[in-house]
C-alpha cells in the first residue's frame, strides 16, 4: 500500500521529463533554423553569437547542445535534406519523356531555389568539413538514383548508359543549376529552359 500511495503521489515526474525533452528539441531546431535564416539573408559564415541572437538563445546555450561546430553543421545538413527531400515527388516512369523532364525540372528548380543560399554557405566549409561533404555526397547519391530510375530506358539503349547518366547528373544538378542563376544571370525560366533543352538532347 506504501509503495503504491508513494507512486500515486509522483504523477507529475514523466511529464517533467518529456516536457525537459520537449523544450531541448525546440532549442536545438530554433538554433538550427536561425543557422538557416542567416544563410538565406546571405550570412554564409555567422558566428556563433550572431546565431545565438537570431535564436533567441545565449552563446553557452548553444554549446550546450552542440559540442563545436561539426556538430551543429551535421544537425543542419539533416534538416537540410529534410527539406529538400519534400521537393521531390515520384514521378512516373511510364509517362513520355517530356512529361518526365517537364517534371523533373520542376522539382529541381524549386528545390534550388530554396536550397541555393544554404547550399553556398555549405560550399565554402566543404574543404574543412567532413560532415559537409557526408551530406553533399548524400544528396548527389540520391539526385543520381532518381536519374536512373527516371531515364532507365533512355540509359539502358544509349551506346555509353554510364556516361548518358554521369551527363544527366552534371546537367540537372544543383552547380549548373547555380552558374545559370548566378554566373550568367539567367532568370528561373531561362535557366529551366536550358536545362531541358540540354536534357531533351542528351535523351533525344
Amino acid at each position: 500500500m506504501a509503495s503504491i500511495q508513494s507512486a500515486q503521489s509522483h504523477p507529475a515526474a514523466p511529464p517533467i521529463v518529456d516536457g525537459r525533452l520537449a523544450r531541448s528539441a525546440r532549442t536545438r531546431r530554433a538554433i538550427v533554423d536561425a543557422l538557416r535564416s542567416l544563410h538565406h539573408e546571405g550570412d554564409l559564415l555567422p558566428t556563433a553569437p550572431r546565431v545565438a541572437e537570431r535564436a533567441g538563445v545565449s552563446v553557452r546555450t548553444v554549446w550546450q547542445h552542440f559540442d563545436d561546430l561539426e556538430t551543429l553543421l551535421a544537425e543542419a545538413g539533416r534538416r537540410d535534406l529534410e527539406i529538400a527531400m519534400t521537393f521531390v515527388t515520384p514521378i512516373d516512369p511510364e509517362l513520355p519523356l517530356a512529361g518526365r523532364i517537364d517534371q523533373l525540372i520542376d522539382q529541381r528548380s524549386r528545390m534550388y531555389e530554396e536550397m541555393a543560399p544554404v547550399w553556398r554557405a555549405a560550399r565554402l566549409k566543404a574543404p574543412f568539413s567532413p560532415q559537409i561533404r557526408i551530406n553533399r555526397d548524400r544528396m548527389v547519391r540520391l539526385g543520381r538514383q532518381q536519374l536512373a530510375r527516371l531515364f532507365a530506358g533512355e540509359i539502358a539503349a544509349a551506346p555509353a548508359p554510364a556516361a548518358l547518366l554521369s551527363a544527366l547528373q552534371l546537367a540537372t544538378g544543383w552547380p549548373a543549376w547555380e552558374c545559370l542563376r548566378d554566373e550568367q544571370g539567367l532568370d528561373v525560366p531561362a535557366a529551366r529552359a536550358a536545362v531541358e533543352l540540354t536534357v531533351r538532347r542528351l535523351t533525344a
